[in-house]
């Protein structure tokens, strides 16, 4: 079996959100969040940020009675604020740098 060698993996949290356009079509932006040396670190950042977006979304859909409730739902690679059966922000946790095999 293969050793790995030890390198230095970054961690980066990315926002997926879907937004409406100005033609007023659907659409997605990404914005990345942070770099962070541990996944320990980018979960415990991407938490806290869907935490504040399931919170603001919140805020809306009581401003809009009759809308669809918001959950925060935990996920393999992060975090999803569904409304409904959509999901409206995404926050996921992507290795930038990969470990490369020993030769």
């Amino acid at each position: 079996m293969e050793n790995l060698k030890s390198t230095t993996t970054a961690f980066t949290v990315l926002q997926f959100s879907l937004e409406t356009g100005r033609d007023g079509q659907p659409t997605q932006r990404t914005k990345s969040c942070g770099v962070f040396s541990s996944v320990e670190e980018a979960f415990v950042s991407a938490r806290l940020l869907a935490g504040r977006e399931w919170s603001r979304q919140q805020r809306l859909v009581l401003e809009k009675n009759g809308a669809q409730p918001v959950e925060m739902l935990d996920t393999e690679w992060g975090y999803d604020i569904r409304q409904g059966h959509l999901v409206v922000t995404r926050f996921w946790v992507h290795e930038r740098q990969p470990a490369i095999p020993a030769q």
